[in-house]
């Protein structure tokens, strides 16, 4: 009768716990004290729901458990424990002595990888589950209102452990060297951003126009516990990320499949090696090669200044590239004789630079893709984008957590953290949109504008050699702070079929080369144009709460004074200012002005969204205004201190 195989083998798994208890008994107690700390601060808040009034209590009700998923120094322990779980359980696998004893027992491999994995995981998630309980336990008997978030916390962590723990034991497949396992974890870890962070900075320095907004939002599933805080406040706010929490169990079966089946296949003899499957070294040279050359070569590019010059970069690149290829060799073969295979390094350096060259020319079309008028359905020109601009363009990315600011305002128009307006606000609705839409400044539906933005894009896109000639020219001082200004431009625009394109100049012209600023200009004389930046031009009394007018004076006090009269008239002589001047005003400012530390602050009265106010300083131009400021009493203008400044 054929003896059955057993995968599990209860000595091995005892002798494992016995031995390796220390790791499960200091997790335990650090995640006590993290738990401990966090129940001490609820319970302090629900002892005093007693003295507070009806609003403010139905708010720490509602916010009482909530506040575990903003503790994400909990990412410490994610990172730690079950990487050195991993490490303890198959620590024989990389001394030779060891794995050659453990093979030599009446075992099958298959049970010695399924018994020190589930011995692992007993370890690294009894902790978990045994402090989860005190904190369910001590909120139903404290009487929390909803421990469902201690669930949802519980659950979350359960899966980052699994998940975690697994690719622990799938970096030491690869690895003879414990340290290497180690150094492997943590590489995988964060090598999304880390590539993601290079290559925005390669963009930023060859592609003309590239627009690096939301830096690492797209890696950052891919790094667990860089994402771990973004994940736990998805669930805070009631719109957690199921999605990624599936991608990372069926990422950890994943992982733990091939750890069961690379353990199968692993010979003992790599104990010590870096390596330890063949098909494996290549994939290991090259990356170790191409992100040596990332930083090594962004240390030289950095130290010699060679962010725009790409013949610096490639040969910054290929020196790093040099040094992380041959040092990869050199741990692999154990020798340093490793310079007769130079040849794989030429093909590196070859594919390295052609990478490099087909951003610098544009092989893929980037810089000038402009979308036709008819694939439009909002764009965005101004200065600069912000968060209120990106969801202006892309309300679908809006999150009631991170961006209430824009929409909850108190009685008196200042922004406020109101957790009840925010479970009002969990989606945006059509005149949400609308809204934010009218008061964003550049945002723009019309045809005529539209148009004209595309002009203005198509000039600097062909003129992308003069702006270059003339960024080169200033760095290598051939001009001065007077013969030059700077025009800074994004554009952003939202198609018809939701995708969205933007692209950022920081442009640099010089004074006897106007084309770009009478395009702008023409820009802003379409109707509508210039009272979405200057949002005061279609303000009346009515509409503010108050004027201050601050000024300092020659015996150097401050004064702020509120302008409580004739408001109207005071409005239709700032106004009348504004529109007299030169319209780049509104965008960039006064060109050589001589300020005498006037400043205004318009606070606008109560609206749906955030808190809006006009802040700017009275130019000297401005004459109507000085004058009418003059004829109040609010100040003399000889009595004004007089400073210098140029734009």
């Amino acid at each position: 009768m054929p003896l059955k195989t057993s995968y599990f083998n209860k000595g091995i798994f005892k002798n494992n716990i016995k031995r390796f208890w220390l790791i499960s008994f200091a997790y335990t107690f650090f995640l006590f004290l993290f738990v401990v700390g966090y129940l001490f601060s609820e319970l302090g808040w629900l002892s005093n729901l007693n003295d507070m009034d009806v609003a403010e209590r139905m708010e720490i009700i509602d916010s009482l458990g909530r506040e575990i998923f903003y503790r994400s120094d909990y990412a410490i322990y994610l990172g730690l424990f079950p990487l050195i779980t991993a490490l303890a359980v198959f620590s024989y696998m990389h001394y030779p002595k060891n794995t050659a004893m453990v093979h030599s027992l009446p075992l099958t491999r298959s049970t010695l990888f399924v018994t020190n994995y589930l011995s692992g995981l007993f370890l690294v998630t009894l902790p978990l589950v045994l402090n989860s309980l005190v904190l369910i336990i001590t909120e139903v008997v404290a009487g929390f209102p909803n421990i469902s978030y201690a669930l949802i916390w519980v659950g979350i962590n359960l899966i980052l452990t699994f998940l975690l723990y697994n690719f622990a034991v799938l970096a030491g497949m690869f690895t003879g060297h414990m340290a290497a396992q180690a150094i492997f974890f943590y590489i995988f870890n964060f090598l999304s951003i880390f590539l993601e962070i290079v290559f925005v900075s390669i963009l930023n320095n060859f592609l003309f126009g590239y627009a690096s907004d939301n830096w690492f939002t797209k890696s950052l599933v891919f790094s667990p516990l860089r994402n771990l805080k973004y994940l736990y406040r998805g669930f805070y706010t009631g719109e957690g990320d199921i999605g990624a929490l599936v991608g990372y169990v069926i990422a950890g079966i994943i992982f733990l499949v091939l750890s069961y089946y690379l353990y199968k296949k692993r010979h003992m003899e790599v104990a010590t090696d870096v390596i330890s499957f063949s098909f494996v070294k290549p994939i290991f040279k090259y990356s170790v090669a191409f992100c040596s050359a990332a930083l090594i070569g962004g240390i030289i590019i950095t130290i010699f200044n060679f962010e725009k010059s790409l013949a610096g970069f490639i040969i910054a690149f290929l020196i790093g590239g040099f040094i992380g290829y041959f040092a990869s060799e050199m741990l692999m073969r154990k020798t340093f004789k490793v310079f007769r295979l130079y040849k794989g390094f030429i093909v590196f350096g070859l594919v390295l630079s052609l990478l490099l060259c087909s951003i610098e020319f544009d092989f893929f079309g980037y810089e000038r893709r402009i979308p036709q008028n008819s694939e439009i359905e909002v764009l965005f020109l101004n200065r600069y984008a912000n968060e209120a601009t990106r969801i202006a363009l892309m309300p679908e990315e809006y999150d009631p957590e991170a961006h209430y600011y824009l929409f909850a305002t108190d009685e008196k128009g200042y922004s406020i953290k109101d957790d009840f307006y925010k479970r009002q606000i969990k989606n945006l609705s059509n005149e949400d949109i609308k809204e934010l839409r009218s008061i964003t400044p550049g945002v723009f539906e019309d045809y005529e504008v539209i148009s004209k933005v595309r002009e203005i894009h198509s000039f600097i896109i062909n003129n992308k050699k003069l702006f270059e000639e003339n960024e080169k020219n200033r760095y290598m001082n051939m001009y001065t702070e007077m013969d030059f200004k700077y025009r800074n431009l994004y554009f952003a625009y939202r198609l018809k079929d939701g995708s969205l394109i933007e692209r950022e100049y920081p442009l640099l012209t010089y004074m006897d080369n106007p084309e770009l600023d009478n395009l702008i200009r023409e820009y802003l004389a379409i109707p509508g144009v210039m009272q979405s930046y200057e949002p005061i031009l279609t303000k009346n009394a009515g509409d503010t709460r108050g004027i201050y007018i601050e000024f300092q004076t020659n015996d150097g006090e401050y004064h702020n004074i509120q302008i409580n009269d004739n408001i109207q008239e005071f409005l239709d002589n700032y106004k009348k200012d504004i529109l007299s001047s030169d319209p780049l005003n509104v965008l960039y400012g006064g060109n050589k002005y001589e300020n005498h530390r006037i400043n205004i602050r318009i606070d606008y009265k109560e609206n749906s969204f955030r808190e809006e106010s006009h802040n700017a300083p009275i130019y000297n131009s401005y004459k109507n205004t000085i004058n009418y400021l003059e004829e109040l009493g609010v100040f003399k203008l000889e009595d004004l201190l007089t400073s210098y400044y140029f734009k």
